[in-house]
């Protein structure tokens, strides 16, 4: 029996030795031209130093997090790290230059990225998709995210920002702040309804109710696995496949219902949504392609495309959602937490607010549909937005290296990107102190200066919604969404984290906090960064 187990097992073991070698092999090689990296265990490779840096934070800490804080031991903004067995070979970027380079060469995604997202989504995205097959969807999808045309839908923010006012007024009715509790549940539902409104056209009505496309959603992004987790239980042994596949039944038929009623909207009341206008563009282009092909007495079949549309649509959608509402939520989050740790800055964005939209805090919907323009006048409320995206980037991203590709540091280094994934990691590159000026603090003024003033930021060093034509396709109705909630609630609400209360009631052994903040970010599912424990507040009304 022995015999028999070490005959089988012989092969197995024979593989994971040439995969350990041809692992280290790489980074000896890396070693040998003295390119940055972390010391190096031939047995434990980098880990020593990772573990290091994770035994310092909380468990729940973004990678994000850890690397950052190992990108403070490499200046120049890049540097080596190998995860093998759990991943391969990363190249780490937190310098402009370099990330620009990797913007320039339209590197493809790798599959660690690509995977998990189809796993959420049902299908390629625009998260996912790479070459012609998402130049033709980006392509599709471009209008209905034009800047002119989102502040058009401007009108259905306010609807879905007028109900999170009435959650925040329930909230604060009780006296004294009312209780703790997490603003997390309440921003991630606004945010879900919010894109499904401009989306979809439709009233999922989560914040009141809890809708089955969201919480679907929901299950499908906790289940996911974007490879973050080193436990082998969480990674290998699971009943994940059973519950995405339950998940994935239930966004599709909504979904498919809700491009059907796009689709049959009378043509005296036509739909507003992205959905509609890509829709008809896309039945345009089906109709052209098959004139060409089978000549123009032949007509396509509307009903075949309208059945691929829903089918290849489906995860464009599911995208929208899921990265739109974490990392929309999550940096009004952020907001709301900066604000009240800085005072002075709250007290300068409620000023602007007043000088645009009046002192009668109760008329702001009502302006903002009469006039969405007046969004455009809040300098100071952007500039807030983009300095708390600085120091809290919700993602980053991360391409396949190829043989041949070089990325060139600013001091002439040359950095080989074959059989590497390449990540430009926003949240190193915006604390690199390399680049920007007082790098920790919260100053929304260096945004609002002039090339000549030493906080004017660097070109290329703020990434939070990359650079390109892949940058997020979202980021006008994110900022949009955000603007609308802040004058809507700032003026009538004082938001109070209560992390000191939150910890009595909820006590946690082990370190609560990363670089200062209680509101670190964290892990929860699907790849994103999240205030830690879902920003614990009291909500008051504004004396």
């Amino acid at each position: 029996m022995l015999t028999l187990i070490l005959f089988l097992a012989a092969p197995l073991f024979l593989q994971f030795l040439l995969k350990f070698y041809l692992a280290r092999r790489q980074v000896w090689k890396l070693q040998q031209a003295n390119l940055p990296m972390p010391p190096f265990s031939l047995l434990s490779g980098h880990f020593p130093a990772l573990k290091a840096i994770i035994s310092s934070m909380p468990r729940n800490a973004t990678i994000h997090s850890v690397l950052l804080a190992l990108s403070r031991q490499f200046p120049s903004g890049l540097f080596y790290i190998n995860m093998w067995p759990f991943q391969g070979t990363w190249l780490i970027v937190a310098n402009p230059s370099a990330a620009a380079q990797i913007q320039a060469l339209n590197l493809p995604k790798p599959d660690i990225v690509q995977k998990p997202l189809e796993t959420i989504t049902g299908g390629p995205s625009l998260n996912s998709m790479n070459g012609e097959v998402w130049k033709r969807w980006r392509a599709l999808f471009n209008p209905g995210f034009n800047p002119a045309y989102i502040i058009g839908l401007a009108s259905g923010v306010v609807d879905e920002v007028e109900v999170f006012c009435s959650k925040l007024r329930e909230r604060a009715a009780g006296g004294a702040g009312g209780d703790v509790f997490q603003l997390e549940e309440l921003t991630m539902k606004f945010t879900v309804d919010t894109i499904c409104r401009v989306a979809l056209d439709s009233n999922l009505h989560h914040q009141t109710t809890p809708h089955p496309l969201a919480v679907a959603l929901q299950r499908q992004v906790e289940w996911a696995s974007f490879g973050t987790t080193f436990n082998p239980f969480k990674r290998w042994l699971t009943i994940r496949p059973l519950v995405l596949w339950y998940n994935n039944r239930t966004m599709n038929r909504f979904i498919y219902d809700e491009i059907d009623r796009a689709y049959h909207n009378p043509p005296d009341r036509p739909s507003k949504s992205v959905i509609a206008l890509a829709l008809k563009q896309y039945m345009k282009e089906e109709a052209e392609e098959y004139e060409q092909k089978k000549g123009v007495n032949k007509k396509v079949d509307p009903a075949k495309s309208l059945e691929e549309f829903k089918r290849r649509v489906a995860p464009q959608l599911r995208v929208f959602i899921f990265a739109g509402r974490s990392t929309t939520s999550s940096t009004l989050l952020y907001v709301y937490y900066l604000l009240a740790k800085h005072p002075a800055a709250l007290e300068k964005v409620r000023g602007e607010h007043t000088s645009i939209f009046g002192a009668d805090y109760t008329q702001t919907g009502a302006k903002i549909r009469a006039d969405p323009t007046l969004l455009n006048q809040l300098p100071y409320t952007l500039a807030v937005i983009k300095e708390t995206l600085r120091l809290f980037p919700p993602a980053a991203s991360m391409r396949e290296g190829r043989e041949g590709v070089e990325i060139i540091g600013d001091d002439g280094t040359r950095y080989p990107t074959a059989g590497c994934n390449v990540w430009t990691l926003s949240v190193a590159l915006h604390h690199n102190g390399t680049y920007w000026k007082e790098v920790e603090a919260f100053i929304p003024e260096r945004w609002l200066v002039g090339p000549e003033d030493p906080m004017y930021p660097v070109k290329g060093a703020w990434r939070a919604f990359e650079f390109g034509p892949r940058s997020c396709i979202g980021q006008t109705l994110a900022t949009l969404e955000m603007r609308i909630a802040l004058v809507m609630t700032l003026r009538e609400f004082e938001v109070l984290p209560a992390y000191e209360e939150w910890d009595e009631v909820n006590p946690r052994a082990g370190v609560k906090v990363v670089d200062g903040h209680r509101a670190y970010q964290s892990e929860k599912g699907g790849g994103g960064a999240h205030p830690a424990d879902g920003l614990p507040v009291r909500v008051a009304f504004r004396k």
